[in-house]
Protein backbone atom coordinates (compact mmCIF):
# COMPACT_ATOMS: atom_id res chain seq x y z
CA UNK A 1 0.00 0.00 0.00
CA UNK A 2 2.08 3.04 -1.61
CA UNK A 3 0.50 6.38 -1.24
CA UNK A 4 0.58 9.10 -3.73
CA UNK A 5 0.68 12.51 -1.99
CA UNK A 6 -0.30 15.85 -2.69
CA UNK A 7 2.41 17.54 -4.16
CA UNK A 8 4.70 20.45 -2.31
CA UNK A 9 2.81 23.34 -4.73
CA UNK A 10 -0.64 21.98 -3.46
CA UNK A 11 0.03 22.18 0.25
CA UNK A 12 1.72 25.60 -0.33
CA UNK A 13 -1.14 26.84 -2.53
CA UNK A 14 -3.70 25.29 0.18
CA UNK A 15 -2.22 27.24 2.85
CA UNK A 16 -1.95 30.54 0.83
CA UNK A 17 -5.15 30.41 -0.16
CA UNK A 18 -6.54 30.03 3.35
CA UNK A 19 -3.86 32.15 5.55
CA UNK A 20 -4.49 35.30 2.83
CA UNK A 21 -3.90 38.44 4.85
CA UNK A 22 -4.89 40.66 2.03
CA UNK A 23 -8.26 42.37 1.36
CA UNK A 24 -9.19 45.20 -1.23
CA UNK A 25 -10.09 48.34 0.93
CA UNK A 26 -13.49 50.41 -0.57
CA UNK A 27 -12.85 54.09 -0.26
CA UNK A 28 -16.43 54.58 0.05
CA UNK A 29 -16.74 52.42 3.49
CA UNK A 30 -15.83 54.93 6.61
CA UNK A 31 -14.01 52.36 8.16
CA UNK A 32 -11.47 53.55 10.80
CA UNK A 33 -7.76 52.62 11.23
CA UNK A 34 -8.35 50.70 14.15
CA UNK A 35 -10.94 48.22 12.63
CA UNK A 36 -8.83 47.49 9.97
CA UNK A 37 -5.88 46.86 11.81
CA UNK A 38 -8.14 44.74 14.46
CA UNK A 39 -9.52 42.70 11.20
CA UNK A 40 -6.18 41.95 10.10
CA UNK A 41 -4.71 41.07 13.18
CA UNK A 42 -7.47 38.38 13.89
CA UNK A 43 -6.52 37.25 9.79
CA UNK A 44 -3.21 37.20 10.84
CA UNK A 45 -3.36 34.44 13.44
CA UNK A 46 -2.52 30.82 12.80
CA UNK A 47 -2.96 27.83 14.70
CA UNK A 48 -0.64 25.02 15.29
CA UNK A 49 -2.43 23.04 12.12
CA UNK A 50 -1.17 26.21 9.83
CA UNK A 51 2.15 26.91 11.34
CA UNK A 52 2.74 22.89 11.11
CA UNK A 53 1.87 22.86 7.57
CA UNK A 54 4.05 25.96 6.63
CA UNK A 55 6.99 24.29 8.06
CA UNK A 56 6.28 21.33 6.23
CA UNK A 57 5.75 22.89 2.90
CA UNK A 58 8.99 25.41 2.98
CA UNK A 59 10.89 21.88 3.99
CA UNK A 60 9.67 20.09 1.00
CA UNK A 61 10.21 23.00 -1.65
CA UNK A 62 14.02 22.86 0.06
CA UNK A 63 13.85 19.13 -0.55
CA UNK A 64 12.82 20.09 -4.21
CA UNK A 65 15.69 22.27 -4.30
CA UNK A 66 18.43 20.47 -2.84
CA UNK A 67 17.27 17.40 -5.22
CA UNK A 68 17.42 19.19 -8.20
CA UNK A 69 20.71 20.27 -7.68
CA UNK A 70 22.23 17.32 -6.54
CA UNK A 71 20.90 15.85 -9.76
CA UNK A 72 22.55 18.08 -11.60
CA UNK A 73 26.03 17.61 -9.79
CA UNK A 74 26.03 13.94 -10.17
CA UNK A 75 25.28 14.51 -13.90
CA UNK A 76 28.06 17.12 -14.33
CA UNK A 77 30.55 14.82 -12.81
CA UNK A 78 29.78 11.57 -15.66
CA UNK A 79 27.75 9.23 -12.96
CA UNK A 80 25.36 6.84 -14.74
CA UNK A 81 23.04 4.34 -13.38
CA UNK A 82 25.45 1.71 -13.96
CA UNK A 83 28.40 0.81 -14.86
CA UNK A 84 31.72 2.06 -12.98
CA UNK A 85 30.36 5.49 -12.22
CA UNK A 86 27.09 3.90 -11.07
CA UNK A 87 24.92 6.22 -8.64
CA UNK A 88 24.95 3.41 -5.94
CA UNK A 89 28.31 1.19 -5.98
CA UNK A 90 27.08 -2.22 -6.69
CA UNK A 91 28.02 -4.62 -4.04
CA UNK A 92 29.56 -8.04 -4.38
CA UNK A 93 27.29 -10.56 -2.43
CA UNK A 94 25.42 -13.71 -2.46
CA UNK A 95 23.85 -15.19 -5.70
CA UNK A 96 19.95 -15.40 -4.32
CA UNK A 97 19.17 -18.94 -3.52
CA UNK A 98 15.05 -18.21 -3.62
CA UNK A 99 13.09 -18.52 -7.02
CA UNK A 100 10.04 -16.69 -8.33
CA UNK A 101 7.75 -19.67 -7.14
CA UNK A 102 8.27 -17.79 -2.87
CA UNK A 103 6.05 -14.78 -4.48
CA UNK A 104 3.53 -17.57 -4.80
CA UNK A 105 4.14 -18.89 -1.50
CA UNK A 106 3.52 -15.42 0.29
CA UNK A 107 0.36 -14.82 -1.42
CA UNK A 108 -0.73 -18.02 -0.08
CA UNK A 109 0.85 -17.47 2.89
CA UNK A 110 -1.35 -13.72 3.41
CA UNK A 111 -4.52 -15.36 2.24
CA UNK A 112 -4.21 -18.50 4.97
CA UNK A 113 -3.21 -16.34 7.27
CA UNK A 114 -5.82 -13.58 7.06
CA UNK A 115 -8.60 -15.75 6.83
CA UNK A 116 -7.57 -17.42 9.97
CA UNK A 117 -7.00 -14.48 11.71
CA UNK A 118 -10.82 -13.45 10.50
CA UNK A 119 -12.58 -15.95 11.89
CA UNK A 120 -11.19 -15.54 15.08
CA UNK A 121 -11.92 -11.93 15.53
CA UNK A 122 -15.57 -13.15 14.41
CA UNK A 123 -15.53 -15.70 17.18
CA UNK A 124 -14.14 -13.30 19.66
CA UNK A 125 -17.11 -10.77 18.25
CA UNK A 126 -14.33 -8.11 17.81
CA UNK A 127 -15.63 -7.84 14.05
CA UNK A 128 -19.06 -8.42 12.44
CA UNK A 129 -19.97 -11.59 9.91
CA UNK A 130 -19.50 -10.57 6.03
CA UNK A 131 -22.00 -8.47 4.80
CA UNK A 132 -23.16 -10.57 2.29
CA UNK A 133 -23.58 -14.03 4.53
CA UNK A 134 -26.06 -11.54 6.67
CA UNK A 135 -28.26 -10.45 3.40
CA UNK A 136 -28.66 -13.87 2.43
CA UNK A 137 -29.38 -15.16 5.61
CA UNK A 138 -32.40 -12.54 5.57
CA UNK A 139 -33.64 -13.18 2.19
CA UNK A 140 -33.86 -16.68 3.02
CA UNK A 141 -37.28 -17.17 4.69
CA UNK A 142 -38.84 -14.58 2.30
CA UNK A 143 -42.06 -16.55 0.52
CA UNK A 144 -43.38 -13.75 -1.32
CA UNK A 145 -44.36 -14.09 -5.62
CA UNK A 146 -42.01 -12.92 -8.18
CA UNK A 147 -44.74 -11.13 -9.24
CA UNK A 148 -46.96 -9.16 -6.89
CA UNK A 149 -50.33 -8.09 -8.17
CA UNK A 150 -51.85 -4.71 -7.67
CA UNK A 151 -55.42 -5.01 -6.04
CA UNK A 152 -56.25 -1.74 -6.95
CA UNK A 153 -55.61 -1.88 -10.47
CA UNK A 154 -57.87 -5.38 -10.71
CA UNK A 155 -60.93 -3.09 -9.93
CA UNK A 156 -61.70 -0.79 -13.08
CA UNK A 157 -64.04 1.09 -11.62
CA UNK A 158 -62.14 2.69 -9.01
CA UNK A 159 -60.42 5.52 -10.68
CA UNK A 160 -58.89 7.73 -7.29
CA UNK A 161 -55.31 6.40 -6.93
CA UNK A 162 -53.28 7.22 -4.37
CA UNK A 163 -50.51 9.92 -5.24
CA UNK A 164 -46.81 7.47 -4.99
CA UNK A 165 -44.82 10.34 -3.31
CA UNK A 166 -47.47 10.22 -0.28
CA UNK A 167 -46.28 7.91 2.25
CA UNK A 168 -49.80 6.19 3.61
CA UNK A 169 -50.41 6.03 7.19
CA UNK A 170 -52.45 2.75 7.37
CA UNK A 171 -49.52 0.97 5.70
CA UNK A 172 -47.90 -1.66 7.42
CA UNK A 173 -44.31 -1.35 8.20
CA UNK A 174 -42.20 -3.35 6.53
CA UNK A 175 -39.41 -4.12 9.16
CA UNK A 176 -37.49 -6.32 6.48
CA UNK A 177 -36.73 -3.37 4.78
CA UNK A 178 -35.01 -1.39 6.97
CA UNK A 179 -33.31 -4.00 7.76
CA UNK A 180 -32.49 -4.41 4.07
CA UNK A 181 -31.36 -0.51 4.73
CA UNK A 182 -29.14 -1.31 7.85
CA UNK A 183 -27.19 -3.42 5.80
CA UNK A 184 -26.63 -1.38 2.62
CA UNK A 185 -25.49 1.18 5.40
CA UNK A 186 -23.22 -1.35 6.66
CA UNK A 187 -21.59 -2.70 3.71
CA UNK A 188 -19.56 -0.21 3.65
CA UNK A 189 -17.78 -0.24 7.28
CA UNK A 190 -15.96 2.91 8.40
CA UNK A 191 -11.84 1.92 9.61
CA UNK A 192 -11.89 0.79 13.24
CA UNK A 193 -9.49 -0.47 15.20
CA UNK A 194 -9.95 -4.26 15.10
CA UNK A 195 -9.88 -3.92 11.12
CA UNK A 196 -6.72 -2.30 11.46
CA UNK A 197 -5.43 -4.77 13.48
CA UNK A 198 -6.37 -7.75 11.30
CA UNK A 199 -4.67 -6.24 8.38
CA UNK A 200 -1.72 -5.39 10.27
CA UNK A 201 -1.63 -9.13 12.04
CA UNK A 202 -2.31 -10.85 8.67
CA UNK A 203 0.40 -9.19 6.45
CA UNK A 204 3.32 -9.93 9.36
CA UNK A 205 2.07 -13.60 9.63
CA UNK A 206 2.23 -13.92 6.25
CA UNK A 207 5.86 -12.20 6.48
CA UNK A 208 7.01 -14.89 8.86
CA UNK A 209 5.45 -17.69 7.43
CA UNK A 210 7.69 -16.94 4.29
CA UNK A 211 10.84 -16.46 6.10
CA UNK A 212 10.05 -19.60 7.89
CA UNK A 213 10.33 -21.45 4.95
CA UNK A 214 12.75 -19.57 3.66
CA UNK A 215 15.28 -20.21 6.56
CA UNK A 216 14.31 -24.27 5.99
CA UNK A 217 15.96 -23.91 2.92
CA UNK A 218 18.86 -21.80 4.18
CA UNK A 219 19.70 -20.98 7.50
CA UNK A 220 20.68 -17.35 6.70
CA UNK A 221 18.17 -16.62 4.43
CA UNK A 222 17.21 -13.32 6.19
CA UNK A 223 20.77 -11.93 5.79
CA UNK A 224 20.57 -13.39 2.23
CA UNK A 225 17.62 -11.42 1.31
CA UNK A 226 18.64 -8.23 2.62
CA UNK A 227 16.80 -7.61 5.87
CA UNK A 228 19.67 -7.25 8.39
CA UNK A 229 20.99 -3.67 8.26
CA UNK A 230 24.26 -3.36 6.97
CA UNK A 231 26.44 -0.35 7.63
CA UNK A 232 25.65 2.78 5.39
CA UNK A 233 21.88 1.19 4.57
CA UNK A 234 20.10 3.70 6.61
CA UNK A 235 21.92 6.40 5.48
CA UNK A 236 21.40 6.01 1.80
CA UNK A 237 17.84 5.27 2.14
CA UNK A 238 17.87 8.88 3.43
CA UNK A 239 20.02 10.44 1.12
CA UNK A 240 17.60 8.22 -2.04
CA UNK A 241 14.69 9.29 -0.28
CA UNK A 242 16.24 12.91 -1.40
CA UNK A 243 16.77 12.08 -4.76
CA UNK A 244 13.82 10.12 -5.45
CA UNK A 245 10.75 11.35 -3.84
CA UNK A 246 11.08 15.00 -5.46
CA UNK A 247 10.92 13.41 -9.13
CA UNK A 248 7.89 11.15 -8.12
CA UNK A 249 5.85 14.13 -6.59
CA UNK A 250 6.56 16.25 -9.86
CA UNK A 251 4.97 13.10 -12.09
CA UNK A 252 2.58 13.14 -9.53
CA UNK A 253 1.51 16.25 -9.84
CA UNK A 254 1.47 16.17 -13.27
CA UNK A 255 -0.90 12.89 -13.58
CA UNK A 256 -3.08 15.16 -10.77
CA UNK A 257 -3.72 17.51 -13.36
CA UNK A 258 -5.30 14.84 -15.61
CA UNK A 259 -7.39 12.94 -12.55
CA UNK A 260 -7.57 13.96 -8.80
CA UNK A 261 -6.19 11.17 -7.07
CA UNK A 262 -7.65 9.68 -4.43
CA UNK A 263 -6.60 6.36 -2.11
CA UNK A 264 -9.27 4.80 0.12
CA UNK A 265 -7.58 4.92 3.46
CA UNK A 266 -7.68 8.75 2.99
CA UNK A 267 -10.53 8.82 2.31
CA UNK A 268 -11.84 6.69 4.83
CA UNK A 269 -9.83 9.20 7.75
CA UNK A 270 -11.69 12.43 6.18
CA UNK A 271 -14.82 12.59 9.31
CA UNK A 272 -18.43 12.51 8.43
CA UNK A 273 -19.27 15.84 10.01
CA UNK A 274 -17.45 19.40 9.30
CA UNK A 275 -16.75 20.01 12.97
CA UNK A 276 -15.82 16.14 13.60
CA UNK A 277 -11.99 15.54 14.54
CA UNK A 278 -10.01 13.39 13.65
CA UNK A 279 -10.17 9.74 15.36
CA UNK A 280 -6.19 9.96 17.08
CA UNK A 281 -6.51 6.21 17.88
CA UNK A 282 -7.33 4.82 14.27
CA UNK A 283 -5.15 7.54 13.03
CA UNK A 284 -1.75 6.22 15.66
CA UNK A 285 -2.78 2.39 14.31
CA UNK A 286 -3.47 3.35 10.63
CA UNK A 287 -0.03 5.06 11.37
CA UNK A 288 2.02 2.01 12.30
CA UNK A 289 0.16 0.20 9.71
CA UNK A 290 0.80 1.80 6.25
CA UNK A 291 4.22 4.16 7.50
CA UNK A 292 5.69 0.95 9.59
CA UNK A 293 4.26 -2.49 8.39
CA UNK A 294 3.71 -2.05 4.71
CA UNK A 295 6.53 -0.55 3.70
CA UNK A 296 8.62 -3.47 5.57
CA UNK A 297 5.99 -6.14 4.17
CA UNK A 298 5.74 -4.84 0.19
CA UNK A 299 9.56 -4.59 -0.38
CA UNK A 300 9.88 -8.06 1.33
CA UNK A 301 7.54 -9.32 -1.06
CA UNK A 302 8.42 -7.11 -4.13
CA UNK A 303 11.87 -6.36 -4.06
CA UNK A 304 13.17 -8.93 -1.97
CA UNK A 305 11.60 -12.40 -3.55
CA UNK A 306 9.99 -11.55 -6.56
CA UNK A 307 12.65 -8.99 -7.66
CA UNK A 308 15.12 -11.25 -5.99
CA UNK A 309 13.96 -14.80 -7.75
CA UNK A 310 13.82 -12.99 -10.96
CA UNK A 311 17.19 -11.79 -10.88
CA UNK A 312 18.31 -15.34 -9.61
CA UNK A 313 16.45 -16.56 -13.15
CA UNK A 314 17.80 -13.70 -15.58
CA UNK A 315 21.60 -14.16 -14.78
CA UNK A 316 21.28 -17.77 -15.01
CA UNK A 317 19.79 -17.65 -18.47
CA UNK A 318 22.51 -14.92 -19.61
CA UNK A 319 25.29 -17.27 -17.97
CA UNK A 320 24.05 -20.12 -20.23
CA UNK A 321 23.89 -17.50 -23.32
CA UNK A 322 27.58 -16.71 -22.75
CA UNK A 323 28.47 -20.14 -21.98
CA UNK A 324 27.16 -21.19 -25.74
CA UNK A 325 29.08 -17.93 -27.44
CA UNK A 326 32.65 -19.26 -25.83
CA UNK A 327 31.93 -22.72 -27.08
CA UNK A 328 30.76 -21.76 -30.59
CA UNK A 329 34.23 -20.37 -31.02
CA UNK A 330 36.58 -22.32 -32.70
CA UNK A 331 39.31 -23.86 -30.39
CA UNK A 332 43.18 -23.10 -31.34
CA UNK A 333 44.76 -26.71 -32.24
CA UNK A 334 47.79 -27.55 -30.26
CA UNK A 335 49.84 -31.12 -30.70
CA UNK A 336 48.57 -33.29 -28.13
CA UNK A 337 52.11 -34.04 -26.66
CA UNK A 338 52.29 -29.85 -26.15
CA UNK A 339 53.29 -29.08 -22.53
CA UNK A 340 51.00 -26.12 -22.46
CA UNK A 341 47.74 -28.57 -23.85
CA UNK A 342 48.23 -31.21 -21.51
CA UNK A 343 48.05 -28.83 -18.80
CA UNK A 344 45.11 -27.19 -19.62
CA UNK A 345 43.52 -31.32 -20.46
CA UNK A 346 44.56 -32.04 -16.74
CA UNK A 347 42.12 -28.72 -15.42
CA UNK A 348 39.42 -29.65 -17.94
CA UNK A 349 39.15 -33.25 -16.69
CA UNK A 350 39.54 -31.74 -12.89
CA UNK A 351 36.80 -29.68 -13.51
CA UNK A 352 34.60 -31.86 -15.33
CA UNK A 353 34.75 -35.00 -12.18
CA UNK A 354 34.42 -31.76 -9.70
CA UNK A 355 30.71 -31.02 -11.60
CA UNK A 356 30.15 -34.77 -12.49
CA UNK A 357 26.67 -36.63 -10.33
CA UNK A 358 27.50 -39.54 -8.41
CA UNK A 359 27.64 -42.66 -9.98
CA UNK A 360 28.58 -41.01 -13.33
CA UNK A 361 31.71 -42.73 -14.63
CA UNK A 362 34.67 -40.63 -15.80
CA UNK A 363 35.03 -39.81 -19.25
CA UNK A 364 31.14 -39.22 -19.61
CA UNK A 365 29.16 -35.81 -19.98
CA UNK A 366 28.16 -34.39 -16.88
CA UNK A 367 24.63 -34.00 -16.44
CA UNK A 368 24.74 -30.45 -15.41
CA UNK A 369 26.51 -27.78 -17.37
CA UNK A 370 29.43 -25.47 -15.45
CA UNK A 371 27.61 -22.65 -15.80
CA UNK A 372 24.15 -23.74 -13.84
CA UNK A 373 26.64 -25.39 -11.02
CA UNK A 374 28.25 -22.06 -11.27
CA UNK A 375 24.99 -20.32 -9.94
CA UNK A 376 24.75 -22.85 -7.23
CA UNK A 377 28.01 -21.75 -5.71
CA UNK A 378 28.22 -20.61 -2.41
CA UNK A 379 30.71 -17.41 -3.38
CA UNK A 380 30.31 -13.92 -2.01
CA UNK A 381 31.59 -12.08 -5.06
CA UNK A 382 28.24 -12.75 -7.21
CA UNK A 383 27.12 -9.48 -8.75
CA UNK A 384 23.74 -8.72 -10.64
CA UNK A 385 24.03 -8.58 -14.68
CA UNK A 386 20.41 -8.20 -15.72
CA UNK A 387 18.24 -4.83 -15.43
CA UNK A 388 14.88 -6.31 -16.88
CA UNK A 389 13.83 -7.78 -13.20
CA UNK A 390 13.50 -4.20 -11.90
CA UNK A 391 11.25 -2.95 -14.84
CA UNK A 392 8.67 -6.42 -14.19
CA UNK A 393 8.73 -5.72 -10.38
CA UNK A 394 7.72 -2.09 -10.84
CA UNK A 395 5.28 -3.12 -13.01
CA UNK A 396 3.68 -5.34 -10.91
CA UNK A 397 4.00 -3.51 -7.71
CA UNK A 398 2.28 0.16 -9.68
CA UNK A 399 -0.65 -3.17 -10.86
CA UNK A 400 -1.12 -3.67 -6.78
CA UNK A 401 -2.07 -0.19 -6.98
CA UNK A 402 -4.64 -0.24 -9.87
CA UNK A 403 -7.93 1.19 -8.47
CA UNK A 404 -6.38 4.49 -7.21
CA UNK A 405 -7.55 6.77 -10.44
CA UNK A 406 -3.91 7.38 -12.03
CA UNK A 407 -1.44 6.53 -9.39
CA UNK A 408 -0.16 3.59 -10.82
CA UNK A 409 1.66 5.67 -13.54
CA UNK A 410 4.17 7.55 -10.78
CA UNK A 411 4.31 4.60 -8.11
CA UNK A 412 5.96 2.95 -11.46
CA UNK A 413 8.76 5.15 -11.45
CA UNK A 414 9.13 5.49 -7.80
CA UNK A 415 9.05 1.78 -8.09
CA UNK A 416 11.77 1.77 -10.46
CA UNK A 417 13.68 3.97 -7.55
CA UNK A 418 13.67 1.11 -5.10
CA UNK A 419 14.52 -1.09 -7.50
CA UNK A 420 17.36 -0.02 -8.51
CA UNK A 421 18.45 0.19 -4.86
CA UNK A 422 18.07 -3.41 -4.09
CA UNK A 423 19.55 -4.15 -7.03
CA UNK A 424 22.74 -2.17 -6.35
CA UNK A 425 23.04 -3.08 -2.67
CA UNK A 426 21.47 -6.06 -2.43
CA UNK A 427 19.78 -4.63 0.95
CA UNK A 428 15.73 -4.26 1.90
CA UNK A 429 16.88 -1.19 4.35
CA UNK A 430 17.50 1.38 1.96
CA UNK A 431 14.00 1.21 -0.15
CA UNK A 432 12.08 0.21 3.32
CA UNK A 433 13.78 3.84 4.73
CA UNK A 434 12.38 5.40 1.48
CA UNK A 435 9.03 3.82 1.57
CA UNK A 436 8.72 4.86 5.13
CA UNK A 437 9.32 8.10 4.18
CA UNK A 438 7.03 8.28 1.42
CA UNK A 439 3.72 6.93 3.73
CA UNK A 440 4.98 8.30 6.55
CA UNK A 441 4.87 11.93 5.14
CA UNK A 442 1.44 11.29 3.34
CA UNK A 443 -0.20 10.77 7.00
CA UNK A 444 1.60 13.62 8.72
CA UNK A 445 -0.04 15.87 5.87
CA UNK A 446 -3.52 14.41 6.21
CA UNK A 447 -3.40 14.32 9.76
CA UNK A 448 -2.82 18.11 9.45
CA UNK A 449 -5.43 18.55 7.06
CA UNK A 450 -7.77 16.94 9.20
CA UNK A 451 -7.29 19.41 12.19
CA UNK A 452 -7.53 21.69 10.19
CA UNK A 453 -11.28 20.97 9.04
Amino acid sequence: MSFGFPTASHWACSFLAQADVTAPVDSTNATTASEIASESTEVVELGLPEIALLILSLLILLAFATSLSQWIRLLYHGKRPFGAKAFVPVRSRHLPFWSVLYFVVFIGALIFSSSLLQGAFQAAGWIEKPVAQAAENLSYPQTEPLVATDPVAENPDQTDTPDEDTPDEDAPHNAEEDNAEEIVAAGSPGLSVPQLTLSTLGMLTATVITLMILCLNHRSAISRIGLIPKRGDIGLGLRSALMILPPTMLIMTAVSLMQEYSHPVLDALQPDESEAGPNYAVFALLFVTTALVTPVVEEFWIRGLLQGGLQRLADWRLSMVRQSFEQSAAPIETPDDAPAFQLQREATNINETAYMAPGTAAGTEPLVATASTAMHTDSSDWTPTAIWPVFVASLVFALLHWGQGLAPIPLFFLSLGLGYLYRQTGSLIPPIIVHFVLNGLTMVMTLIEMSRA
